[in-house]
């Protein structure tokens, strides 16, 4: 099973600083297909690897991971988000991306159809694309 580049930003001091790397990485990742938020409080709590939330871009070429941009509510955060994923689908608004559950135990999919950002549920397609060697999802547990 051949995977995709993982470009993966370290720990973010600002969401200025995902904002600038997602700038910087953008042209790397090709067209994309899926835009995956998830809340990772409870993995986080066992591996302080991992972040408290990943914004994962999934495109032809790579995968994008940011841990600096969130969603939920009104802030910072969620605005930098919206000037990202408006980046994909301008008709996107600043008050969808506050209005979407923050603390969900599953990711939330929004997939690319014709440069229009969709809420799918998430599925096999997006999963099997997460997925590491051992066929699971990268915050799962072993």
């Amino acid at each position: 099973m051949v995977r995709i580049r993982i470009i993966k930003e370290d720990r973010s001091r600002s969401t200025r600083d995902s904002l600038k790397f997602f700038q910087d990485h953008f042209n790397e990742i090709g067209d994309i297909k899926y835009v995956i938020l998830y809340y990772a409080e409870h993995e986080w709590l066992l591996n302080h690897d991992l972040f408290h939330q990943y914004v994962i871009f999934i495109g032809e070429k790579a995968q994008l991971w940011l841990s600096g941009l969130t969603w939920g509510y009104y802030g910072t955060g969620p605005y930098r988000l919206f000037k990202v994923i408006s980046l994909i689908d301008p008709s996107i608004t600043y008050e969808q991306i506050v209005s979407l559950e923050w603390s969900t135990n599953y990711p939330i999919m929004l997939e690319n159809i014709e440069g229009r950002l969709s809420l799918k549920p998430f599925n096999e397609s997006a999963k099997y694309l997460l997925c590491l060697e051992d066929n699971r999802l990268p915050w799962q547990k072993i």
